[in-house]
Formats: C-alpha cells, structure tokens, sequence
C-alpha cells in the first residue's frame, strides 16, 4: 500500500506538471487563449475579487517557486506555470505584511524574466517574459515605499543628459533610444527623498525595469516654501515643484539664450523687446534684488545704453534659479518689489562637461569638472558677442557696432566637517560705436568685476553661509549731436563704484518645528561722478534759428555704508502650517536712512497637493550709490522709499501632471523720490539731451492685480503652459492716479512645446499678447520766424502732452525655434533654428511728429509715425558637448 500510495503522489504531481506546461504554453502560444488573459497589474483586483485576498510573507533566501506556491495557498486561487520556467529557482528575501495578492505576486516577479497573466475569473498563469525588447530603451515603475502605490508625477532624469520624463498614473515611466553608455538615473517628487540609480548600462543587452521605491520624506521646515509668488526654475526641491526645467531653459524661444529673457513670460514679468531687464508687477528692475552664489549684482546688463539688451550671465552656467515676485522674506532687503537668486552649475551634480556654442549672436565656451575624488569642483565660462550680425538680419543695422563679452569661473572645495568653500570671479565688459545723424553719436564703455568667497557649512543643528565680496564697476560715455550742420550736445561722463562687503546667515533648527533664520549684511562702497554736457536748443534770434546753451556740470565722491540686520522665527504648530515671522533694520550712511521692516509669511497645506500661501510686510529700498541722477543735474541723494505687500496665492496640482497657480497681490507704495523720465517712444543713447525728458514726483503709488497659471509638467512628449494677468500699477502725481508706463492692463502667455520620442529634436513656440502701454502724447507748435516772398522759416518746437494720457494697440507676439540633436561617440552636437517675431508683427511702440516745408506754397503738413519695436528675426547656432555628460 505504501509503494502504491508513493506511486500515486508521483503521477499525480507529473500529471499536474504536465498540465501546467500545457496550461502556460497554450497562453503562450495561443492567440484565441490570449484573448482571455491578460497581464495582471494591481488593477486585475477589480475584476478579479480573489486577487484582493490579503497575505503576508517573511522570507529569506526562498526560490521564487516556494514563495509563489505559499502565495497562491493563503489567497486560495489557482496559479498555473511550468515548474521549468526560467527564474523560479531564483533565491529573493521578502517580507510583506496584509498585502494584496495580486501585489504580492508582481512584488516577487520584479527583475524575474517572468509575466503573470490573469483570466477574469482569477485564474493565475506564469509564462516567459517577452524576449522582443528593443535595445536603447530604460523604463520602469516608481512606487510609495510603504503603501506600494504606484507615483504619478515624479521626475525621472538621467543625470547630465538632457534626457527626462515623468512617471505616468499607474508609476511607469520610459526612455526610448538612448545612446549606448552608462547612465546614473535620479528620481524626485514632492513629499518624498530623492533617489538616484547608478551606473544603468545602455548596450546591445536589454536593461532590467527599473523598481524604484520613493520614502516619504516629511519636508523639513527650512525647505518650506512660505512666499507667495516664488518660482522655482532648473532645480526641483522637497519644498516645491519646479517652474521651468533646464532643458525648457535652453530650448525655449529667447534672444542669444539669456537667463534674463528665460523667464519673462513668467506671471507678474513684463519686458520690452530692446531690454532683458524685467519689470515685476510694474516696478522698475533695480527694485529687484539680485544675486549670484551668493553675490549681489549691480547693473547685470550687457549693453547699457539700449536698456540692457542682454544680461552679463550664460544660461548654460547656470544650475538653478528661484524668482520670487512679492512678499518676500525678511533675509532679503533694500529692495521693493521681488528677489531672483541665481545659483551656478555644481559639477558634482551635472557631471564633467565642455561645451562650445557659436550663433548669430555670440561664441561661447563653458567647461566644467572635478578634482581629488570629487572633492573639488570647478567651471568655467566665457562669451564673446556680436550683435552686429543679427541686427544686420533684421534690417536694423546701420553703423551701430555694439561689442561685450563676460567671463565666469569658479573653484569650490569640501573641507569635511567644516563645509565647502568657494572662490568667484565675474567680468564683463561693453563697447559701443554709433555715429549716424541726426541722432547723437556715441562711444561708450563700460566694465563689471567681482571677486567673492562663498563658504557654506553646518555644525549639528547650525548651518551658516558667508559671503565676502569687492567689486568694482566703471561707465565712460561720450557723443555729441549735430543739427542742421551746427553743433547742437556735447556729453562727457565718467562714474565709477568701488564696492565691498560681508554677507553672513545662519539658521538653527529648534527641533522639528522651529527654526530661527537671522544674519547680517554689510556693505561700504565709494562712487565717482565726473559729468558735463552742453545742450543747445534752436532759438527765435530774430528772423533766425540760433542755439542757445544749458550747460549742466555735477562732480560728486560720495561714500557710504550699507547695515542690515535680520531675524525670522519660523514655526510648525502643526503638521500643515508653517508660520514665519521677520522683522528687518537697514541703515544707509549716504542717506542717513534707518528703516525698520516687519514681515509675516504663511504657508498651509489642508492636503496634499494644495498649498496656500500668504505674506504681508513693510519694505523699503535706499538709494544706490551708484544711482545718482548726475545726467539730469541731480547732485543730491533722496531718503529711502517705501512698500507695503500684501499677497495671497493657492497652488494645486492636478491630474496627469497638471498644476495650477492663482495669486492676488496688492502693493502700496510711499515716500517715492523724484526721478526723471523720457516720454517719447525712442531709445536713446542720452536721454538727458532729448526733449522728452521730464521730472516726476510722485506722492505715492499702487501696484495690484490676480495672476493665473495652468502647466503641465515637465517631462512629458507635449508640454505647456498658459498664464493670464490683470494688473494695474499708478503714481499719484498733481492729484491725479497716473499709469505708469509699464502698466500692462490684459497679459496673456503661453508657451507650448514637442518633443520627439527620440529626444533628438524638438519644436518649441511661445506667444504673448498684452493690452497696449500708457504714451505721453506730442505736442508741437510752430514758430514762424519768416515769412517774405523771398524767406520762408519755422522753428517747431515738441513738447510732452498730458502725462500717459493715451494707449497704444495691443501687443502680440510668436516665436519658434527647432532644436536638432546628433549624438557623437563622446557628447553630441545640438543645431537650433529660431525665428523671434515669427509673423513679423507690427508692434506700435510709440509715435512721432514729423514736419514737412512745402517752401513753394509755404504749406507746412504734419503727419504722425509709428516707432515699431523689433521686426521678424530670425537666429541660429550650434553647439558642441563632450566630456563625461555629454549625452
């Protein structure tokens, strides 16, 4: 009985083995029977109740076939493989506790060359995984480390490539042909610690899926993010999700790939097609404060008599970027409206790279690397430019030869336990030639250097930043304006600003739900002004036109000290709300200001995915010593001015990678300096000598408007974002509220782009379309100095009309720009093809009053013209990456 009984359990169990390979290779092979199967996901449970059965395992060392079997006893459903599958004698440690069983199979599967497929009825079958996999290709699946719910959203990258994707709703994520090479893959999302795979190999060999798990990572509180209005660009954080990534960066339509220019589609940003300097929520671009590691930056701008045409700063130097656009906190100072922190490339995030750019618009070369095992980094970056040619391609080049160029190195070191240490160096230097008539003539020249250290450490609960700074900044111009053959200004100015200063911040965490921010800034600086100019205006001289003089001289070495002090508590009561409270003191020797700005930022998140932020606070700027009003004969410096925020905005994310942004804001301005102006639509290389220029003096002002922005997030084949603006900012001047010129009613912007599935190209496009600007109309009256049958003479004379009494037509504008990669043994080369202006609009910037003689009939005829801002311009460049992250 015993051998029959032996007997027995052995056909038996071949009879079921023999079933089993029957069962598998009829859903292998059997088109019909794969129709009832389907691969089983964590889905399958819906349809399948039995997969829902939970089970718990705690495993060490067991093949893949025993921790299947135990499975399948607990849940009670009927699983079916062939027990000659490949990977079932795999040997894999698990532990699970009340899990799923349709989890807890796909759980023990993950790396194993095998699929489960799933019949509605429940029924369970093990086959081969497919073999047919195309080379090139990374994917994977993103999981919650504790609930094994799959993430949606989280950013995949693989480091120092411009490859990037988001995991999709049910966690899986793909990178197709990719360049053979090792690759190092980093993960990150919201709410959770950042994860990076190393050394993924890319060959003629298929790559495992990636099975990344992501650990909750309760944001600590020095990461909260309590601004309002605060975008954050290049780097994505625990605090916030970012704005713009840095290949949207480097491919989104923008003039000679400039920072500055990157972002000025932004909500609350205006611009104007001549400048790269920015207005935020209608101040003026020295109301924001700027930084670069750490350095405040005086004046960043390439090309100073056109307003700033470029900044003095290559985007591909630079690693991350945070625009805070109001009620900003109380670390930052001495400015009204917002702060842009600019934060250089680390190589030892972005790998060792050279790269060589040449365009339209300028040569270009960055090289960046490591040193001592990593522990030094250094990079290094130099631009040269000629914008002669582009301005000749756009049919705007006459004998205007404008020339800049910038360099930009730094050598950083870990020291261990006391921190990392840098040594910074930044020039940049301007020329400018242009001598046609009747416009002035101008040669200019300017020069921007400084040197820093930046030394960053933490010891325990303490971290600390010092920044000890020396810059020095020089502007030499000189023309001379001809009128009907007589010599009509002549400009002499010479300034220079020696500036030095240490910047220290500390911040201590008192536990998990205080932290305590306080610091110091100071600052002593020594200007020189050494301006002349002698203006001559066309005069009744009896029965003749004759120039009279105003001649204007102010020679001036003011010195002086900036303090300011800081302290902001910040608290968590509980886990959704983080409190900051601040309070600011700024001294200014050279204005003998003393300003006391309180300040309070919140930030509270009711549930994931929804964030409400509000801030309110006094703010105040000194003068520069760098901005005295020479030109215009002002040799005196005025009290600081003063701003008082109010803001409130909401942060959502949506579905499928979509976000939304809504802030309302409202800015009160009071104690505003006098400040001179131009009215006409020019731009001019002395605005001192037109007759546009006036004075004014304005007793108070007010900034407010609602701001929205819908996004999709990065990563994805089709990307795009939509904002809209109602803004609305006035002076009150002689009792009446004036707009201020750029008071830009309607904004809307949008910027869409696609990415081919190889990631070799892509085809961007951006739009703007804002109500027109406030202009000063022009008022010309006309003297008649003759008028005998042999004589007839006028002398017109231009005035400005009511101060922004009208309004231009709307502005809108297309760019697009195609970018083409080709992939070398060592990096790859990248061709670009941009077109600013697309459509070639007409935009109106302005108007002028133009009189024409009929000497014959003596008829004097006026005719009005539109001054135009840039026509249709198109650019184009290449550039060359190598090194060890130049995939």
């Amino acid at each position: 009985m015993t051998v029959l009984r032996h007997f027995g359990r052995r056909l038996v169990v071949r009879a079921l083995a023999f079933a089993s390979l029957v069962s598998a290779a009829a859903v292998a092979q059997t088109p019909a029977t794969l129709s009832a199967f389907t691969p089983l996901t964590t889905d399958s449970t819906t349809h399948a109740p039995v997969l829902r059965s939970l089970v718990s395992l705690a495993v060490t060392n067991a093949p893949l076939s025993d921790i299947l079997a135990s499975i399948a006893k607990q849940a009670s459903l009927s699983l079916t493989y062939d027990p000659s599958l490949t990977g079932l004698d795999r040997r894999i440690s698990i532990r699970l506790t009340q899990t799923s069983a349709a989890r807890a199979i796909l759980r023990v599967l993950e790396n194993a060359p095998i699929h489960a497929m799933v019949s509605a009825s429940g029924q369970v079958v093990l086959v081969p995984a497919p073999t047919g996999r195309r080379t090139g290709i990374i994917e994977g699946t993103i999981r919650d480390a504790v609930t094994e719910a799959p993430i949606a959203g989280a950013r995949v990258e693989l480091i120092g490539t411009r490859f990037a994707t988001t995991s999709r709703e049910r966690g899986d994520f793909s990178f197709a042909r990719l360049p053979p090479g090792d690759y190092s893959a980093r993960i990150t999302r919201l709410g959770f610690r950042p994860v990076t795979v190393e050394r993924v190999t890319v060959g003629d060999v298929d790559v495992p899926p990636l099975e990344v798990s992501l650990d909750h990572a309760p944001i600590p509180l020095a990461a909260v993010v309590v601004t309002p209005g605060y975008f954050g660009m290049m780097q994505p954080t625990l605090g916030t999700s970012q704005t713009i990534s840095r290949e949207r960066i480097e491919t989104v339509p923008q003039i000679a790939e400039d920072i500055y220019r990157a972002v000025n589609r932004l909500p609350g940003v205006t611009s104007s097609d001549f400048s790269a300097d920015f207005s935020v929520r209608g101040g003026s671009g020295n109301e924001l404060y700027v930084t670069l590691d750490g350095l405040e930056l005086i004046e960043p701008f390439h090309l100073k008599d056109g307003g700033g045409l470029l900044s003095i700063l290559d985007s591909r130097a630079i690693g991350g970027v945070d625009l805070t656009t109001g009620g900003f906190s109380a670390e930052y100072g001495d400015r009204l409206t917002g702060a842009f922190t600019m934060r250089s490339v680390d190589p030892r995030l972005e790998g060792s790279l050279t790269s060589v750019g040449l365009s339209v618009m300028n040569a270009r070369l960055m090289s960046r690397g490591t040193f001592n095992e990593g522990k030094g980094a250094w990079l290094a970056s130099a631009r040269r430019g000629y914008l002669e040619l582009a301005l000749r391609l756009s049919q705007l080049s006459d004998s205007l030869e404008p020339h800049y160029y910038d360099l930009f190195g730094k050598v950083e070191y870990d020291i261990g336990r006391a921190g990392r240490v840098g040594v910074h160096a930044l020039h940049a230097g301007d020329e400018l030639t242009y001598l046609d008539t009747p416009d002035p003539s101008i040669r200019s020249r300017y020069r921007s250097s400084y040197v820093w250290t930046n030394w960053q450490a933490q010891f325990g609960r303490l971290r600390q930043q010092t920044v000890a700074s020396l810059g020095g900044l020089t502007w030499n111009r000189d023309g001379e304006r001809v009128e009907q053959d007589l010599l009509t200004a002549v400009v002499r100015d010479r300034r220079s600003l020696t500036v030095g200063g240490v910047r220290q911040d500390w911040s201590v965490e008192l536990g998990q739900r205080a932290l305590l921010k306080f610091g110091a800034d100071v600052k002593r600086g020594d200007a020189k002004y050494d301006y002349e100019s002698h203006v001559g205006e066309f005069v009744d001289g009896g029965g003749t036109s004759v120039v009279e003089w105003d001649t204007t001289v102010v020679q001036r070495s003011p010195q002086g000290s900036r303090i300011g002090l800081y302290i902001a508590p910040r608290i968590r009561p509980v886990n959704s709300l983080a409190v900051e409270l601040g309070a600011r003191f700024d001294r200014a020797t050279h204005t003998d200001d003393n300003e006391v700005s309180p300040r309070l930022n919140v930030s509270w998140q009711p549930r994931v995915g929804t964030t409400l932020r509000g801030a309110w606070g006094k703010y105040s700027q000194s003068q520069s010593l760098a901005g005295l009003q020479a030109q215009d004969g002002v040799d005196q410096f005025f009290a600081a001015e003063r701003a008082e925020h109010r803001v409130i905005g909401l942060d959502q994310l949506l579905p499928n990678a979509f976000s939304l942004r809504v802030e309302a804001y409202d800015r009160r301005l009071s104690n505003q300096r006098p400040r001179f102006v131009t009215t006409g639509p020019g731009v001019d290389v002395f605005p001192e000598i037109t007759w546009d220029r006036v004075r004014l003096a304005p007793t108070r002002g007010r900034a407010r408007g609602v701001e929205l922005l819908v996004a999709r997030d990065e990563g994805r084949r089709v990307l795009w974002s939509a904002a809209y603006a109602l803004a609305s900012v006035t002076d009150r001047i002689d009792g009446r509220n004036v707009p201020r010129s750029t008071d830009q009613r309607h904004t809307v912007t949008a910027d869409w782009a696609y990415r081919a599935p190889s990631n070799k190209w892509r085809l961007s496009a951006a739009g703007v379309w804002h109500s027109g600007w406030p202009y000063t109309p022009e008022v010309l009256t006309i003297d008649t100095l003759a008028n005998t049958p042999t004589k007839f003479e006028i002398l017109p004379h231009r005035s400005s009309g009511e101060l922004y009494s009208g309004r231009l037509p709307s502005y809108h504008r297309i760019d697009a720009r195609w970018t083409r990669v080709f992939e070398t043994r060592n990096g790859r080369v990248s061709l670009f093809f941009e077109v600013y202006n697309l459509l070639g609009t007409l935009n109106t910037r302005g108007y002028s009053t133009n009189v024409n003689i009929n000497g014959r009939t003596r008829q004097v005829s006026l005719w009005r013209e539109s001054q135009l801002w840039i026509p249709r311009l198109p650019t184009f460049g290449i550039t060359w990456e190598f090194g060890g992250a130049g995939k």
